[in-house]
């Protein structure tokens, strides 16, 4: 931290770890309240004053400031980390994993410590364009650290001070091209990491490769940006005690990233046309983009999305109710598109559907998401909306 100076009447004193416009901020608040300077530049330098002086009303309005506007977004989730913010903590995870292509070439990501940049580098939410961006940026880093140390940038050196963090770097991922042509010179891999990425390149049956005499080291699943499409599942467990709790109750499926996009299945209670009639309750179904802040100009465009009821006997005919959203787009304030009364608990919970597995005391919903676009892409102008009744055959 910068040196800042508070002088009394007759002596100064010196305090050594907190910044001259935090420790200005800080004192503002205490004497008038107002945090007119309080802004993106000085924000986490504020929140450690307010952490180390114990000022606990200051803490919050450093929180507030947009992930966008901070000096080091890096430095802001170490911070958070170190106080125990876990909203704080993820809110700054998700800004690195949305711009992590831009972030991954600033001088700031060159500040971070060893331990972070494992952190970052194996994040499967990153999303970036290509792998090889992830290679590049660990070469960065790893050359500022050796002019850091003054020591050469040599092969041995690279490798040395990126330790572990080598071995997020999913070079099973990259292209033939790539690898043979900026990864093999570079001379930071072993012979036998060398060829244990290539025999897992060309071999269509890897499984042996793991175990054999040149063991993969390095991840070789694709990041969740390579993901185009999918299908969330949600088990509703407990369904005899969801079904007397009161209307707006809410169950959530396990978050799925689709094209770098955060989603899940919503599960609500509802009634139709606004009864209040609690005989009455029907199962609605959404589906939610569960990102933890979005600013007004967010939006994400999916193509269609298909909600479906499982039966839970395969036998059965009368096995699924389906209904589809086409070219939806979703924004700040819509963060969520379904259907409010997607089935009745009636006709849910009917023997004869066999929607309802009463050993298991469950019920299964599959929705089938196709090209979810990424935050800004597809514009589309107009929103369609194309039911289908239930097809019960």
């Amino acid at each position: 931290m910068k040196k800042t100076e508070f002088t009394s009447a007759n002596c100064p004193v010196e305090v050594i770890d907190v910044e001259a416009a935090a420790f200005k901020v800080m004192l503002s608040f205490i004497y008038t309240g107002e945090l007119t300077e309080l802004n993106g530049d000085n924000a986490m330098a504020v929140l450690y004053a307010a952490k180390k002086y114990d000022i606990p009303g200051l803490v919050g309005p450093s929180l507030q400031i947009p992930i966008s506007e901070l000096r080091n977004v890096f430095l802001a989730y170490a911070q958070a980390g170190l106080y125990e913010l876990e909203g704080f903590a993820n809110d700054c995870l998700f800004y690195i994993d949305k711009n992590a292509d831009t972030l991954l070439k600033s001088e700031e990501f060159l500040q971070i410590d060893q331990k972070l940049l494992c952190e970052i580098l194996e994040r499967d939410e990153l999303q970036i364009n290509e792998e090889i961006s992830i290679w590049k940026a660990a070469l960065r880093w790893a050359d500022s650290k050796c002019r850091e140390n003054g020591i050469e940038s040599s092969a041995e050196n690279r490798r040395a001070v990126l330790g572990p963090a080598l071995f997020k770097i999913r070079f099973p991922r990259l292209s033939n091209e790539e690898f043979s042509k900026k990864i093999v010179p570079s001379d930071v891999l072993s012979k036998d990491e060398v060829i244990a990425i290539y025999l897992f390149k060309s071999l269509s049956n890897c499984h042996g490769i793991s175990n054999g005499i040149f063991p993969m080291q390095f991840p070789t699943n694709g990041r969740i940006c390579d993901r185009k499409d999918g299908t969330l599942l949600m088990n509703i467990e407990k369904m005899s005690a969801f079904v007397l709790e009161k209307v707006g109750s809410s169950r959530y499926s396990e978050k799925v990233y689709i094209n770098g996009m955060p989603w899940k299945i919503l599960a609500q209670i509802k009634t139709k046309n606004g009864s209040t009639d609690n005989n009455q309750k029907w199962l609605g179904i959404f589906f939610w983009c569960d990102t933890s802040k979005k600013d007004s100009l967010w939006h994400c465009c999916v193509r269609s999305a298909t909600f479906r009821i499982i039966s839970q006997k395969i036998e059965a005919k009368n096995s699924v109710g389906t209904l589809t959203i086409s070219n939806f787009v979703l924004d700040n304030k819509l963060t969520n598109l379904g259907f409010p009364n997607f089935i009745s608990f009636t006709e849910l919970m009917d023997p004869s559907n066999n929607f309802y597995n009463r050993e298991e005391d469950k019920v299964t919903l599959p929705l089938m998401s196709c090209g979810g676009a990424k935050n800004g892409e597809n514009d589309f102008r107009s929103e369609q909306i194309q039911r289908h009744n239930f097809n019960w055959n």
